[in-house]
C-alpha cells in the first residue's frame, strides 16, 4: 500500500516538488494524491509537510523530519564494488563513482540534491548502502571523494 495525503492537506505542493518519482498531483490550495502504482513508499513527501497529512502503508502518520535528521545513503566500503547501480537509480543524480565500475566505490556526490529517498539502498545487491540520519551540512563531498581516492589506492 502507498502512502497516502489525507483530508488535512491544505495544498502547498512541498509534497509534489520533492516526490523523487513523481507520484504527487494536485493544484495549489487543494488536496494532492498520490499515484499508488508509482509511489516508492520513501516517505519523503511527510518528511516535509507542514500539515502533518501524509500517511505511510501502514496508515501511521509519518512525522516531518528536518533536513538535518532525515536519512541519507551511506556507504559501506567494504561491501561497495563499484557496480554502479545505484547510480542508475538514483532520481537526482545524487551519486558518483570513484575508480573503474566493478573495481571502485560509489559515493553521494552531490548531497544538496539528495532527498533521501532510499532508492539506491533499496537498488545495491550488496547491501553497500544504508540509510542512516545524517546533518548533511557537514558532509563534504570533495573530501569524501579525496578519501575514498586514497583507500582506493591503498587496496590495489
Amino acid at each position: 500500500m502507498p502512502h497516502f495525503i489525507t483530508e488535512d492537506c491544505t495544498g502547498c505542493s512541498a509534497c509534489e516538488r520533492q516526490c523523487p518519482v513523481d507520484a504527487i498531483s494536485g493544484n495549489f490550495k487543494e488536496r494532492y494524491v498520490i499515484d499508488p502504482v508509482a509511489c516508492v513508499e520513501c516517505s519523503v513527501c511527510g518528511w516535509i509537510c507542514p500539515d502533518d497529512a501524509v500517511l505511510d502503508q501502514h496508515g501511521m502518520l509519518v512525522p516531518r523530519l528536518p533536513r538535518r535528521t532525515r536519512p541519507r545513503p551511506q556507504l559501506v566500503e567494504a561491501l561497495c564494488n563499484g557496480c554502479s547501480v545505484c547510480l542508475d537509480y538514483c532520481p537526482f543524480d545524487c551519486r558518483d563513482l570513484i575508480g573503474r565500475t566493478h573495481d571502485g566505490l560509489a559515493f553521494l556526490s552531490a548531497p544538496g540534491r539528495c532527498v533521501g529517498c532510499g532508492e539506491c539502498a533499496k537498488s545495491c545487491i550488496k547491501g553497500a548502502i544504508e540509510m542512516r540520519p545524517t546533518d548533511l551540512r557537514e558532509y563534504d563531498p570533495v573530501a569524501e571523494a579525496v578519501r575514498l581516492e586514497r583507500l582506493l589506492r591503498k587496496s590495489a
